[in-house]
């Protein structure tokens, strides 16, 4: 099986500019995302090497070098695309010295040292080296994910078979291999890499959506000014303590939180010290806590604390510190601070006590103002 080159030609590049299609929709519906912007240029910047390498027969060496320069930094930019989309540096220096250093190798190997081998080879190495970074940081611990793992499966492919075509190119050229065998590998090859190019882009749009999905949970599940749970999860996590008591027996906790004239905070200092005051306590209340626990804002200068399996006892020495440390940490402002203390109901179901989210938040609710009653600054726990 030998396919023309027109025929390979146009495969490429109409997989190139279909790829660019999809990673352009997703950019313009995420404006936020930058890697599919990254990866939307990298796929046109691949078609574009392609359709100079098809001016070859204008000017051999130079639409050569420049054409497969130019696929080399698009295969770079895959590499940055991926960077970008852990957050971490993008790595332009290494991609202008890869794409330069072998568009230099080629020129020398078809002038001053021709070989065909040689800038097949070339040719290979080009295009592997960004790959194989790309698949170092897409399996790095803690990125392995299913669209992950399938780019950096199909990138290896892709390099595995840039070698298979390098030996088969070293064997033709040194008479141990015929020209029909030849033909067949390199389109065998050039397909495989087509496909690897579109199983490498899908992986990575299964990363896009599980990046996209994530995000959405954040907008859906966490209060935007202090990045504690919001309402919607209080009312989830609640639901599951619920299910956990009836099954296991284990209590859980509800505990209340009001910040004591938060109104004469925000009248004498302004609003943008309200929310100081409101992350504050988000950000200590979260580092008091356990990983199992919530802290969750659903509106206002409330706070609610889910404690998982804690009893009523337990909760009420949380409790106790929490109003002690804010009695002691005024919140940063204007070179001074602002004095914050808090009221604190608590509420406790358990097998003795089973009651629902609706009733904890009830109890806690009356336990609160009970606290506020007496003169605010500390808390109660609910009978």
């Amino acid at each position: 099986m030998v396919l023309d080159f027109l025929t390979l030609s146009i495969v490429i590049l109409l997989n190139a500019f279909t790829m660019a299609i999809i990673w352009g929709l997703i950019w313009w519906s995420y404006r936020s995302f930058a890697a599919a912007r990254i990866w939307m240029f990298a796929c046109l910047t691949t078609a574009l090497g392609g359709l100079i390498l098809a001016l070859e027969s204008l000017a051999k060496v130079p639409t050569n070098v420049i054409g497969n320069g130019v696929i080399f930094f698009g295969f770079c930019l895959y590499w940055v695309g991926v960077r970008q989309f852990y957050g971490r540096s993008r790595p332009w220096v290494e991609s202008v010295l890869i794409t330069t250093g072998a568009m230099v190798a080629l020129v020398v190997f078809s002038t001053a040292y021709p070989s065909n081998g040689a800038r097949n080879a070339v040719y290979a190495i080009g295009q592997s080296i960004p790959l194989a970074c790309a698949i170092f940081d897409l399996t790095r611990p803690g990125r392995r994910t299913p669209g992950s793992m399938l780019a950096a499966v199909a990138m290896a492919i892709a390099i595995f078979v840039h070698g298979v075509e390098t030996a088969a190119n070293i064997a033709f050229t040194h008479g141990g291999m015929a020209q029909l065998h030849y033909d067949t590998i390199e389109t065998v090859v050039i397909l495989l890499v087509i496909f690897s190019g579109v199983v490498w882009n899908f992986g990575m749009i299964v990363m896009a959506i599980d990046h996209l999905r994530a995000e959405l949970a954040v907008l859906t599940y966490r209060d935007e000014l202090t990045g504690v749970g919001n309402r919607r999860l209080l009312q989830e996590r609640l639901v599951a303590a619920e299910e956990r008591l009836r099954h296991t027996g284990l209590p859980f906790t509800l505990m209340m939180v009001d910040l004591d004239n938060f109104k004469s905070i925000n009248d004498e200092h302004g609003h943008a010290a309200g929310d100081a005051c409101l992350r504050q306590v988000a950000d200590i209340a979260a580092g008091a806590l356990r990983p199992a626990d919530l802290v969750a804002r659903p509106g206002g200068d409330e706070f609610c604390i889910l404690l998982a399996d804690l009893d009523g006892s337990r909760a009420s020495a949380i409790a106790s510190e929490l109003v002690a440390t804010f009695r002691q940490r005024p919140v940063p402002w204007g070179g001074g601070g602002i004095p914050l203390t808090l009221s604190i109901g608590v509420a406790e179901a358990s097998a003795a006590h089973p009651r629902t989210g609706t009733e904890l938040l009830e109890l806690a609710d009356r336990a609160l103002y009970a606290v506020k009653r007496d003169g605010r600054d500390g808390y109660a726990l609910a009978a």
